[in-house]
């Protein structure tokens, strides 16, 4: 049986903000201590094999996860939208877009397969200290139009990109050619009516 060092442990659960359950099997010996661990408050399940330290907001937690275990996908959908301030849906589960070919399962995950064209405005963020692959802010504003083509919610997301500041119709331009959303037209009326 292998034998802890508490404090080692709980310095790198700290450090690493989350551990896959391999890495905490090699921590703690065994899984069972891993469960006790979780039943102590040590750790907090996050369900699907990951384990965050208790004071990590869950959504938090779940956006290590995408960014320490699955590099390959970007955050899109509601969760860009969130993530960049267009909209302010409760986030149960973390969208991702992968590659059409690759194949993720993941309950932590709503899993979006879209062809490799469409995986274009791909950006570095660091939100709340950590380093998300997702799309920029113009090509999440084209996600909005896809998920809520001229409705209620798309139009929310608009006028919260306006006021930031900071248009570049061009950028949107070239989305709404390659994704064939109508996004500039209604960013143009918009302004119009302002």
């Amino acid at each position: 049986m292998i034998k802890t060092d508490l404090k080692k442990a709980q310095a790198r659960i700290k450090k690493e903000k989350v551990l896959g359950l391999a890495e905490l099997i090699e921590l703690f010996g065994n899984r069972m201590e891993v469960s006790r661990k979780a039943r102590e408050g040590m750790l907090q399940s996050l369900g699907n094999g990951f384990y965050a330290t208790p004071e990590l907001d869950p959504f938090i937690a779940a956006l290590v996860v995408v960014a320490k275990y699955y590099h390959y996908v970007v955050i899109s959908g509601r969760t860009a939208l969130h993530i960049h301030g267009l909209a302010q849906d409760y986030i149960e589960k973390i969208d991702v877009d992968i590659e059409r070919e690759k194949s993720l399962r993941n309950k932590l995950l709503q899993v979006h397969r879209v062809d490799s064209k469409r995986l274009i405005g791909i950006t570095k963020l660091n939100h709340h200290g950590v380093g998300i692959k997702i799309y920029d802010i113009e090509r999440t504003l084209a996600e909005a139009y896809r998920l809520d083509p001229a409705g209620p919610d798309f139009y929310k997301a608009l006028k919260r990109y306006i006021k930031l500041g900071v248009i570049k119709a061009d950028r949107i331009a070239q989305y709404d050619k390659i994704l064939k959303t109508k996004v500039i037209a209604h960013l143009q009326q918009e302004l119009a009516n302002d």
